[in-house]
């Protein structure tokens, strides 16, 4: 048996199948990942709404762990400073949702998205059944709003127009403090006048990291392959 492989495809090609591997590798860790979390989002959900941490404890507040918890809340809403989130609706509808601080019973407030409304209902003024007044109670659901990126325009702090939920800046431009450093998604229990709507939280969350180690897995059995048929090509691998 011939067996003559030529060193420079033989070097680079190792370099690229250890890439390749590798990163297979990296989503297989990343799938174990994702598992766990929808394991912990569907215990969380499933479990009885509990109520607000205490003050004292957000600071050290396990955030990862608390996020997709339902909670009961209880205070009164500030609806003279909501801010307005242009994000779409669960179904896809463009729109803005209800960023309301709401001042706890017990001191400090908590952000709380009640929900969508349409581009027309943007201006409260639109809504005033919604703007509910007085001590309320409802459960929702603690988030970790999604991060800005590159592509995530600055806040339009003058048209009262943001492009994500950052709860501490939101908070800053409020001027309100402490802040619990989750945000609260209303539940989808209807409010007069029918908006905002509440339930909008996104739970689908994609898991496509086996497909992607099966992607990275097949391109270095394909470069193993190219390697092979470009020696026997070349009589460096073969039988005699």
């Amino acid at each position: 048996m011939t067996f003559r492989p030529m060193l420079w495809p033989t070097l680079l090609g190792a370099v690229a199948l250890v890439i390749l591997i590798g990163l297979g590798n990296w989503q297989m860790d990343r799938l174990a990942w994702k598992e766990g979390l929808l394991a912990r989002i569907e215990a969380g959900l499933a479990a009885a709404p509990q109520p607000l941490p205490p003050r004292d404890a957000w600071a050290k507040l396990d955030q990862e762990a608390f996020t997709y918890t339902p909670v009961t809340v209880t205070g009164t809403f500030d609806h003279a400073r909501e801010v307005h989130a242009y994000i779409t609706s669960i179904d896809g509808e463009a729109g803005f949702h209800i960023i309301t601080p709401l001042a706890l019973e017990g001191g400090g407030h908590v952000l709380v998205d009640r929900g969508f409304v349409p581009v027309s209902r943007k201006a409260a003024a639109t809504r005033t059944e919604g703007q509910i007044e007085g001590p309320v109670a409802f459960t929702g659901i603690a988030i970790t709003p999604e991060d800005a990126n590159a592509f995530t325009p600055e806040p339009d702090l003058d048209g009262n127009v943001w492009y994500h939920r950052p709860v501490d800046r939101i908070a800053q431009e409020l001027g309100i403090a402490p802040v619990f450093p989750l945000m609260i998604d209303a539940g989808p229990a209807p409010v007069p006048g029918g908006y905002p709507v509440g339930g909008q939280t996104r739970l689908a969350l994609k898991n496509p990291h086996l497909g992607y180690a099966f992607t990275w897995y097949g391109l270095a059995a394909t470069l193993v392959g190219v390697w092979l048929a470009f020696h026997i090509a070349r009589g460096r691998i073969g039988l005699k």
